[in-house]
């Protein structure tokens, strides 16, 4: 599967990882699932150095493989912050589309401080990364069956898919298409950069086979013999 990667000391991560685990208990990672990459291994084309893990999220682009590989085509226009009130999407609220940047829109929304995940998984009101798709229309029935196979095996993403050539949180789409917000992966990076504490990330890094992947409930005792 295809991973976005941040670079982090292990007590820094163990320090946060409380916070991380709320990020995909709440549904705002893509699935439940992530990985540790070992100082000197490779994901991509840099190594994690000395004194490093690097914490490897599943990238929202393997939704599109998943849609590509049963026939379906996407058209991703854009990365953008969702803003969350009681805990559901409201609207989009600062976009940035695919075509315009050669960076991903939200490393660029983390890195400049502008989400807010601690309001949103403490008090349901905050701001998230989210990308934003678009489906053929006669398709939709299949996509939401494939959403709901792909969250069986911790890779979900799809946090709504709108009706045919109708408007989604106050997106309009192409006639003949319906729209599909899909969580960002790189997401919990987000809660470093909140707490003032800069980090190297990397959306798109690379390649790790699915078998290495484990449930985020699991990062607190994998990092033991790390720390």
């Amino acid at each position: 599967v295809v991973v976005n990667t941040t670079l982090v000391q292990p007590r820094q991560l163990a320090r946060h990882a409380g916070n991380i685990g709320k990020v995909f208990e709440k549904g705002y990672a893509m699935g439940t699932q992530l990985a540790l990459l070992q100082p000197g291994e490779r994901c991509g084309e840099f190594a994690v150095p000395d004194g490093y893990v690097g914490l490897a999220t599943v990238c929202s682009i393997t939704l599109n493989g998943v849609l590509l590989k049963a026939g379906i085509p996407v058209h991703s226009r854009f990365g953008g912050l969702l803003e969350l009130r009681k805990g559901e999407p409201v609207r989009f609220v600062d976009v940035i589309t695919y075509e315009g940047s050669t960076i991903d829109p939200l490393e660029v929304f983390i890195r400049s401080g502008m989400t807010n995940y601690l309001g949103a998984i403490t008090k349901g009101d905050g701001r998230i990364g989210a990308g934003f798709r678009e489906i053929p229309a006669e398709s939709r029935e299949r996509v939401t069956e494939l959403a709901r196979r792909l969250q069986m095996v911790g890779l979900g993403g799809f946090l709504q898919i709108g009706r045919p050539s109708q408007p989604l949180l106050e997106i309009p789409v192409n006639e003949g298409m319906a729209g599909a917000v899909v969580i960002g992966g790189l997401n919990p990076a987000a809660i470093f950069e909140e707490k003032d504490e800069r980090v190297f990330s990397r959306a798109l890094s690379g390649l790790i086979e699915y078998e290495r992947l484990f449930h985020y409930r699991e990062l607190r005792e994998r990092l033991v013999d790390l720390v």
